[in-house]
Order: structure tokens, then sequence, then C-alpha cells
């Protein structure tokens, strides 16, 4: 151990002095998570490079946000570090001024190791955390820096697309097509995706980016019933009308993920990281041998997955602002990143990682290249960016099930635009 450490120290340290704030202690505070459960038993190795006593809380997802709106809006405690989820905490923590913006650590040199190469993270993971709140004329500012991400993928049986002499679908058209073939075979549920109102909302977003639509106009206003946002929204539920299990309305993440690793469907269109979590562990999977992943078919504007991304940030609340960017940098350097990729199977931001020649014996080369592919051309915006995401999401949501039962989708796009104005203005 001691070993380890000592080597951990010296690949990571250089010229850098990582001693600077050595006796320093900062609380950190962590959602219960694969990246938490990864990155607690490495933090001894941050202590001994650095002297700095780190102390960290962890709460289930519920509690932790629950807990960081409690003391962010008291003030009165002492947050160093926390994970947050960009397109859900992001606005509302930078129209409170909850955020230490990150660019100053990261530009300069007394504070930022010249091995750390921030240009190394792929680009949708490194956009999600640059915002500027709908506001165009606002210089994009680092909020957080990623630490696990997911991507929109599909998801899809070999065996059963060998049977039937299919080619794995490039455009939304083709998905359809195949969509057809299998059901007409009778043998399987052709897709299965979200439904269930606003838990649906994240996935169809995918659809809306490629589809050529966004949730927002420039100046704010709804964009939800644009006719690019409209063909999204009638593609989206007539996949799942015609092509989905019954009931698909009632569809989140369990339900679609026990359908396709039970062998109940032949694609699933969802987070990739369903694909070596669920559909690669037979202790959870029917489908390990047949389970093959593909990037999200073209729709008119190309092939835009949504990147979910969870990062690390510095609260308002910090009193030890400096001695906190330590630990950022460090958790998120490129030997830490790579170690919990290849150890953990954690899904990391930087590019170096995914590109490593050793990374096929820990990943299916399938999610490697899915992920190379998809972060470089994703759009971070899974969800509007806007304060009460609940609400809008809510909204949203109705257009999508009034799009699986076949109602009038331009009317109920329509009518949700109009009470989603009516929410933001409020």
């Amino acid at each position: 151990v001691a070993m380890l450490l000592l080597t951990t120290a010296i690949s990571l340290a250089g010229q850098f002095d990582w001693r600077k704030f050595e006796g320093t202690s900062i609380r950190v505070l962590l959602n219960r998570h694969i990246w938490q459960e990864a990155i607690e038993p490495l933090i001894p190795e941050f202590e001994a490079l650095t002297g700095i006593k780190v102390v960290t809380e962890v709460y289930p997802e519920d509690q932790f946000r629950a807990k960081l709106a409690v003391e962010f809006a008291a003030g009165v405690a002492n947050i160093d570090v926390t994970m947050m989820m960009p397109q859900q905490e992001g606005p509302q923590w930078m129209h409170e001024d909850w955020i230490v913006y990150l660019d100053k650590f990261i530009a300069d040199p007394a504070l930022t190791s010249p091995d750390y190469q921030p240009d190394d993270f792929l680009a949708a993971a490194w956009s999600a955390e640059l915002t500027t709140f709908r506001d165009p004329a606002i210089k994009p500012q680092l909020i957080g820096v990623p630490i696990c991400i997911e991507n929109t993928a599909l998801m899809y049986r070999k065996d059963i697309f060998a049977k039937y002499g299919l080619a794995v679908p490039k455009t939304m058209e083709e998905l359809e097509e195949v969509c057809k073939v299998i059901k007409a075979k009778g043998e399987i549920t052709p897709i299965v995706m979200r439904g269930r109102r606003a838990a649906a909302t994240s996935q169809w977003s995918a659809f809306m980016h490629s589809f050529g639509a966004n949730w927002l106009h420039p100046d704010g206003s709804p964009a939800i019933n644009t006719p690019e946002a409209v063909a999204a929204f009638e593609f989206y539920g007539r996949l799942l009308r015609l092509y989905g299990p019954p009931g698909a309305v009632g569809y989140h993440w369990y339900e679609t993920t026990t359908d396709f690793s039970g062998g109940k469907a032949a694609m699933h269109i969802g987070p990739n990281n369903f694909f070596p979590s669920i559909y690669l562990d037979p202790s959870r999977s029917q489908v390990v041998e047949t389970a093959g992943i593909a990037p999200l078919p073209a729709g008119p504007a190309g092939s835009r997955p949504i990147v979910g991304v969870w990062g690390l940030t510095i609260p308002y609340l910090s009193r030890n602002q400096d001695a906190a960017w330590y630990f950022i940098q460090w958790a998120t350097s490129l030997e830490v990143v790579r170690r919990l990729q290849m150890e953990d199977g954690i899904p990391g931001g930087r590019k170096s990682a995914w590109e490593d020649p050793e990374m096929p014996k820990y990943h299916q080369q399938e999610l490697i290249d899915n992920v190379l592919e998809s972060l470089e051309t994703g759009s971070p915006l899974w969800n509007p960016p806007v304060i009460p995401i609940g609400e809008v999401r809510d909204i949203i949501g109705e257009v999508i099930v009034a799009s699986i039962e076949g109602r009038d989708v331009q009317a109920a796009a329509d009518a949700a635009a109009r009470r989603m104005a009516q929410v933001l203005d409020r």
C-alpha cells in the first residue's frame, strides 16, 4: 500500500506543488452512486499526496439534493466540494449564485498541474459543464468537471437481427422499417423505450435534438410546439404505440431494462450505462451473449444523443476553495479517471482513457466506439434549461403520452407550450 501511494504521488506530482495546502481539512458531500463507491477507497492516496484531510458525507440521491438545497439556502454551513448534475441543479444554483466558477483555477498555473490537460475531456462531457444559463451574451463559464457520463444508445439483439436478416438501423426511417419487420414476425416486441410522462422526457430529448428541435427559442420562450418538435413527439409516440410493449405509457427505466434483459424485446433505446451494468451481467440478464450496442439512429438533424453528466463543483459556501480545487483536480486527473474506468467500470469523461489500448480488456469495443462517437456529437441538454424543471418536465411528458395514445400531437404541444410559458413567467 505504501509503495502504491508513493508511486501515485510521484506520477501525479512532477514539479507541481501538491503540498501547498497541507493541514487543510475539506468537507465533501457525495451522492450515493457508483462513482462515489469507487472514489472513496482512493481518497487516502489524495490525503497522502497533498496533506489535505477529506471529510466525506454520503446520502441517497433525494436526501442528498434536499440537504444541499437547505444548506445552500441557509448559507451558514461549510461545503467545499459536492457532486452535481449541471442539467438538473445547474440553472437554480446559478440563478441563486450558489456556484464558484472553476475557470480561474484551471487558468492559474500555481493551482493547476501542467499534467491536468483539460482539453482531454470529451467535447460533449465538457460542454455539459459549460453554461451561460440561457444568456448568449455571457461567455460560457465552467461550473463543474465531469466525473461520470452516460449517453443515449441503441441496444439490440444480435441474434434477432441475424435471424431476420436485418442491418442495424443508422437512420430513424431505417429504425421504423426494422420495427415493422420484427412486428410482422410476431415473436418479440420490436422496441422498448420510456413512456411514463416526465421520466420519458430525458429520453425523448435525444429524438428532439435529432429532429432539429430544442426546448426553448433563443429568447427563452417554449419551443416544444415547433414543427420539428412536433415531428419528434409524433415519431417517438408512433414507435411505442405501434411497436412497443402493451402499457408503454407506464414504462420507466426499470420496465425497459427488465423487458430487454429478459429477452422480451429486440431493441432498447436508452442510457448506454445499462449495457455493461445490466445487459452484460449474467446475474441480471438473459441476453449477455446476444446484446449489441450502436449509435442512436440519425434524424433530420443527424444523430444527437443526449449526454448525462455527473460532475464535481465548489459551492459558494466553501471556505477552502483552493484546497477544494486540488481535490477536484486530483479526482478528475488522467490517472484517476483511467483507474476508475478500468478497475470499477466508471464511464469517465476523458478521451485518453477511452482510447487507452488496455481499455478493451475491461469494456467491449462496441461500447468504447459508441461512447467516443456519441460524446463528440451529443447534446448535454437532456433537461430543459429552466429553474422549475420538475413542473416543466411534467408538462412536456403529457405531450409524449398524448402521442403514444394516438391523440392530436400538435394540439397537445400547443397547450403544453402555453402552460410552460405560464410557469416560466411565474
